[in-house]
C-alpha cells in the first residue's frame, strides 16, 4: 500500500475523515463543511484524543494526504484546523485500503476487520463483510453513521 510517512494512528484519522465526509454527504447536507461536523465532534473526545486528532490532521497536511490549515501553531494551541479534505494522494491511499480489504474478503477471509483502534467511540468499530456484499463502498458497510449521530446527538 502506497502510505508513507504516516503513521497507523495518522492513517485511521484519514479513514475517520473519509467517512465524515460520506456522512456528511450521504445523511446529512446541513452540516455544511468537513469543519463543522469534526468541530461539533470535537466536545465529545478525550483529551488525549483531543490531541491526537489535531497533530494527526497537521501531520496529514504536512504529507499532503489531506487540505487543511493545520500548522504546529493548531498543535501548541490544541485547536483542531479548519479541515477542508482529502486530497487525491489520501484518496489514493484509501482506495488501495479498500482494495486490499475487499481483497482478502474475497479470499474468503469472513473474520470481522477492526479498523479503529484509536479513538474511544470508535473503538472496535468492524467492517462486516456480510454488509460489504450488499454496498458499493468499504464506507458504506462501516458503522460510522450511528455512531457519530449518537456522537452529534442527531
Amino acid at each position: 500500500m502506497d502510505i508513507q510517512n504516516i503513521t497507523k494512528e495518522q492513517f485511521e484519522t484519514l479513514i475517520l475523515l473519509r467517512s465524515l465526509e460520506e456522512f456528511i454527504t450521504d445523511e446529512h447536507e446541513n452540516l455544511s463543511s468537513l469543519s463543522e461536523v469534526i468541530w461539533t465532534l470535537e466536545e465529545s473526545l478525550s483529551d488525549k484524543e483531543h490531541k491526537q486528532l489535531v497533530a494527526d490532521i497537521c501531520s496529514l497536511t504536512e504529507t499532503g494526504y489531506i487540505l487543511s490549515d493545520g500548522t504546529e501553531e493548531h498543535i501548541k494551541v490544541d485547536r483542531i484546523p479548519e479541515v477542508e479534505g482529502i486530497t487525491p494522494k489520501g484518496q489514493s491511499a484509501l482506495n488501495e485500503w479498500e482494495e486490499e480489504i475487499t481483497g482478502s474478503i474475497d479470499k474468503g477471509d469472513k473474520q470481522d476487520i477492526v479498523i479503529v483502534k484509536n479513538y474511544n467511540f470508535l473503538c472496535g468499530l468492524k467492517i462486516n463483510p456480510s454488509l460489504l456484499s450488499i454496498s458499493n463502498s468499504l464506507f458504506s458497510a462501516l458503522d460510522f453513521g450511528n455512531r457519530i449521530k449518537e456522537m452529534l446527538h442527531i
